[in-house]
């Protein structure tokens, strides 16, 4: 089990919804909509990576593969990548899983159930015509878990790749320092606690506080409201992206019976301010 410290660690420097020591050994860019930022080895790597899977993903990109299948809607299936497949088909699990409460479709044509996936000849159709697919809330964990495997090949390196809202941990331990969202956005800046992501572990938050009333419940198209902020712990960043949000929707009583099946470690912090986790740790 994961333990919260609670305590700020002495010379972090805060990035988005993460804090972590400072190295010269850094770099950051702009990609998939978000910073991506690379700390330790094999930072070439990760970028590349990330811009191949953005040029696949990005729906504002009229030659991407998600463009391509929303153009298709209603009218044929479209043969894409063995990563625009893979991503689709994870999102799926977890619209089914949360009862739809994770749901990559947009707007009101249509939900996840009319997404029709063809395994054998790795096709994808949207089977409503003006349907529209935005992987945003499952892109860049996805791109994490793509780069932590790549990394993890090569047993020497020893990396953290932090795209805000979704974290890899490769090689060692790394702290992580999780925004307080009971403060956040109020001019005050607080952790909730310290996580301990070891090797091989992701974590994912979602919160209303950087941008209020952007986590939409898909079946209601109603402002989710039952949370301020949920943190997920996974072995696969994908599934840890796509879950935070789900659980972010559902509430806590809900949501922590998600994490629990799914065997993940969450921390929920309700509209009230009040705290649900797994951990085994309970914080103050």
């Amino acid at each position: 089990m994961k333990k919260y410290l609670l305590f700020i660690v002495v010379g972090v420097s805060l990035l988005g919804l993460s804090l972590f020591l400072l190295s010269p050994r850094e770099q950051t860019i702009f990609t998939m909509g978000t910073t991506l930022r690379v700390k330790g080895d094999g930072r070439e790597i990760a970028i590349a990576e990330a811009g191949r899977l953005n040029a696949l993903l990005n729906r504002f990109d009229p030659s991407s593969e998600v463009s391509a299948i929303n153009l298709a809607a209603g009218l044929h299936p479209v043969k894409v990548s063995r990563e625009t497949f893979d991503v689709i088909a994870i999102s799926l699990i977890i619209s089914e899983l949360s009862d739809g409460a994770f749901d990559v479709t947009m707007g009101e044509n249509g939900n996840w159930r009319d997404i029709a996936l063809n395994g054998k000849e790795q096709k994808i159709f949207l089977a409503r015509k003006g349907m529209k697919i935005d992987l945003g809330g499952i892109g860049k964990g996805y791109a994490i878990e793509k780069i932590k495997r790549l990394l993890r090949a090569d047993r020497g390196n020893k990396t953290l790749v932090d795209m805000r809202s979704s974290i890899g941990a490769i090689g060692r331990s790394w702290k992580i320092g999780i925004v307080d969202p009971r403060l956040a956005g109020r001019g005050a800046s607080r952790v909730l606690g310290v996580a301990v992501l070891d090797d091989g572990e992701t974590l994912s938050t979602s919160g209303g506080y950087e941008q209020p009333g952007h986590i939409i419940d898909p079946r209601t198209g109603q402002t989710a409201e039952q949370c301020l902020g949920v943190t997920v712990i996974a072995q696969d960043a994908a599934i840890a992206d796509a879950l935070s949000t789900a659980i972010f929707v559902l509430g806590p009583e809900k949501g922590m019976e998600l994490a629990n099946k799914l065997a993940a470690q969450a921390v929920i912090v309700d509209k009230k301010g009040k705290i649900y986790d797994n951990f085994g740790f309970k914080l103050r």
